[in-house]
């Protein structure tokens, strides 16, 4: 468990996680949750996203690099983006307040 909250949140951050999995999935569950995100392509239907899209990701991400979100805003038109300084997989966790501001920022 400690391996996995590193991919996800800095060594500075101590709060209790939201992301590290559901505690009521059953084991079936989870590994039909992970078979369903691995096989996961929607790269074809990218291009077809009308709404106005905020793509966000965390500069220092160790499971999906920080390039991952350029390649997504180039792909959905007229797509922004924001990466947010020194986040990893869970940036949007561990600096929920900042990021859940730019979200608000960005609907209105």
């Amino acid at each position: 468990m400690r391996s996995l909250h590193e991919f996800f949140y800095t060594d500075e951050w101590h709060g209790e996680s939201h992301v590290l999995g559901d505690p009521t999935m059953t084991p079936q569950e989870s590994r039909a949750h992970l078979r369903a995100s691995n096989g996961h392509d929607a790269w074809d239907v990218l291009p077809l996203i009308e709404a106005p899209t905020l793509v966000l990701h965390g500069t220092d991400d160790l499971m999906v690099p920080a390039v991952n979100a350029k390649i997504l805003t180039e792909r959905i038109p007229n797509a922004s983006m924001h990466l947010h300084e020194g986040g990893r997989h869970g940036f949007f966790d561990e600096f929920s307040g900042e990021v859940n501001s730019m979200i608000g920022d960005f609907l209105s």
